[in-house]
């Protein structure tokens, strides 16, 4: 039976500080968590004419040891909505 840690996922941006908690049963999976939750918020920030997306997302293990950092700085593509189908 798998144990199941509460990890740390930060997120900062421009002045921003977020700390959300979450459960996993592995390094491994709280990383694969934390790339799918960047990928997530790009794709919700992404849209035509908005300013440059920027944020960082740093998630901790349970012993505070940082396994994954992720800064992001991107430009909303002019066509976004052409790729979603909009």
């Amino acid at each position: 039976m798998s144990v199941m840690a509460l990890y740390k996922y930060i997120v900062t941006q421009r002045d921003k500080e977020l700390v959300l908690e979450n459960d996993a049963v592995s390094d491994a999976v709280a990383y694969r968590e934390g790339v799918r939750f960047a990928a997530e918020m790009l794709a919700e920030q992404s849209s035509p004419g908005q300013s440059p997306i920027r944020f960082g997302l740093v998630v901790l293990n349970p012993d505070a040891r940082e396994i994954l950092r992720v800064d992001v700085q991107a430009s909303a593509s002019p066509d976004a909505d052409c790729r979603r189908g909009s």
